[in-house]
């Protein structure tokens, strides 16, 4: 295309370059069984109970002390149907395994989440100190009690669950 063609179609290119980078909308949740799948828009994720909690972690640039408010991890799961809160045995085998959008990847473990057994709060969060999160680091992972930031991740694409299978009982003679 010649270059006077072009200058009208400046401002336009201009604009969408200015524009921050969009928000992980939606995130996928991925139950155990196969198929089982569910688009969580942001705007959804921001209607679900909120939770605020204060947390302190350590960080490559010092400390980080900040309140974050989001929806528990674990009520969207169990919501979802993707874990059950009465099968112990089986959540005592069962893995959230959540990547941000860079591939980050980080396991916890669904007992930890269940209120019943390790009940740490860990919210899927989208504001900070009250103010929204900026759409590239939207929507937040936070985990409370942790020393070190490395499972308070950003931009999440995808939470998956999955079961490992039991391991079978030999039986004695």
């Amino acid at each position: 295309m010649p270059l006077p063609r072009l200058i009208p179609a400046l401002p336009v290119l201009l604009a969408l370059l200015a524009v921050p980078a969009a928000a992980r909308d939606p995130v996928m949740l991925a139950g155990p069984a196969s198929g089982q799948e569910v688009a969580l828009p942001l705007d959804a994720l921001r209607a679900l109970p909120a939770e605020t909690r204060e947390v302190a972690f350590l960080t490559s640039k010092g400390e980080e002390r900040a309140r974050y408010t989001g929806t528990r991890l674990w009520d969207l799961l169990a919501g979802h149907g993707f874990v059950d809160p009465a099968n112990h045995p089986a959540l005592l085998r069962t893995l959230v395994v959540v990547t941000a959008g860079d591939g980050y990847t980080l396991v916890l473990a669904a007992a930890d989440l269940a209120p019943e057994l390790g009940d740490t709060p860990v919210l899927l969060a989208y504001a900070r100190e009250g103010e929204a999160l900026a759409a590239d680091r939207l929507p937040r992972l936070i985990v409370p009690g942790d020393r070190r930031g490395g499972r308070n991740v950003f931009d999440i694409a995808r939470i998956s669950v999955r079961v490992l299978d039991p391991i079978p009982q030999e039986k004695t003679p």
